[in-house]
């Protein structure tokens, strides 16, 4: 795998990609990338993509962009990701907090509908069936503008919200796919769950 920095953006031909991916952080997609064939890096604007070839025979165009946090970063990388390559697919990918207790580090949500701290909510057309003793879950995401440090504040939000998992994105990434008509999922990680409350240092990565 190769990783380079071209002076340019790719050539037009080459711009075009089957899915696109949104994350806040490299680091939340790159076991993904080490997946993937001659990745190549550039520099739009305020962000930084990463395109490759990804599926069983590399016949897969993938272009990653990375937003940084929150709802403006998330909704202005989409439609740049979308202006410049677009994708058939975007997926809004990354860490999230476990709201539920049957949540464990390491599981993965798959969002059916997204809601914001208002309660406007967008549906996900998903059509896959939960198997939380592999640590698959489907039901509601909600997207919040802070991080979300303690249990108690947890615990709060999933009555509120009534979702398995919160994040800082996926609501603005649903948003501009709806606008532009883009086919879109959120397939998010629990990076902490309600067994503690995550420390105040992690306020200083994001």
């Amino acid at each position: 795998m190769a990783d380079s920095t071209p002076e340019t953006t790719p050539a037009s031909d080459a711009a075009h990609a089957d899915i696109g991916i949104v994350c806040a952080l490299k680091l939340e997609v790159t076991p993904y990338l080490d997946r993937c064939d001659r990745v190549r890096k550039y520099t739009g604007g305020d962000f930084v993509f990463r395109g490759g070839l990804t599926g069983e025979d590399y016949d897969i165009r993938v272009v990653i962009v990375e937003a940084g946090t929150g709802q403006d970063r998330a909704g202005r990388a989409t439609q740049a990701l979308i202006d410049a390559h677009t994708p058939k697919w975007v997926l809004s990918v990354g860490f999230s907090g476990g709201l539920q207790s049957d949540l464990r580090i390491g599981d993965i949500v798959m969002a059916d509908s997204i809601v914001d701290r208002e309660g406007d909510e967008l549906k996900v057309d998903v059509r896959m069936s939960p198997d939380p003793e592999r640590g698959w879950h489907v039901g509601r995401i909600v997207t919040v503008n802070e991080i979300v440090r303690t249990v108690a504040e947890k615990e709060e939000l999933a009555r509120q919200a009534d979702a398995l998992a919160v994040d800082m994105e996926s609501i603005a990434v649903a948003r501009v796919c709806v606008s532009s008509k883009v086919r879109f999922l959120a397939v998010r990680a629990i990076s902490d769950d309600l067994s503690e409350d995550l420390p105040p240092e992690v306020l200083s990565v994001f």
